[in-house]
């Protein structure tokens, strides 16, 4: 006797489709490991100039009008000399469990539902 196992599958629109094989292209990440709920900047790490890259690449290939929305979810690229002063109190904080993260999530979703509506859609 054979015996089936039923894979688990999921319906998507079009436009999840283009976004997570987007995403995929620019992160290098399989485009298998990313959903509507992974974070753009968290998960994946997308920050920086890197961050603002990406959704300028997303903003024209999706025809989605932003606002000055970048360093909501993107940190600065590098090393500012504040920084350099300030890095054995992030470390501290860090060994300590400590939140040094404030960035807003950026999921995948709220790319989906922004490039529907062709504007950035807040979540």
């Amino acid at each position: 006797m054979r015996r089936y196992r039923a894979h688990a599958f999921s319906v998507t629109c079009p436009m999840e489709n283009e976004i997570i094989k987007f995403i995929s292209e620019f992160t290098s990440v399989k485009a298998e490991k990313i959903s509507p709920s992974t974070l753009i900047n968290i998960d994946l790490g997308v920050d920086g100039d890197d961050g603002a890259e990406f959704l300028e690449e997303y903003a024209k290939r999706f025809n989605v009008d932003l606002d000055p929305i970048s360093e909501i979810y993107f940190g600065p690229e590098g090393s500012s000399i504040l920084f350099i002063i300030l890095w054995p109190y992030y470390l501290v904080r860090w060994l300590l469990g400590y939140k040094t993260n404030d960035l807003a999530p950026l999921p995948v979703l709220q790319l989906i539902k922004s490039a529907e509506a062709g504007k950035w859609v807040s979540m």
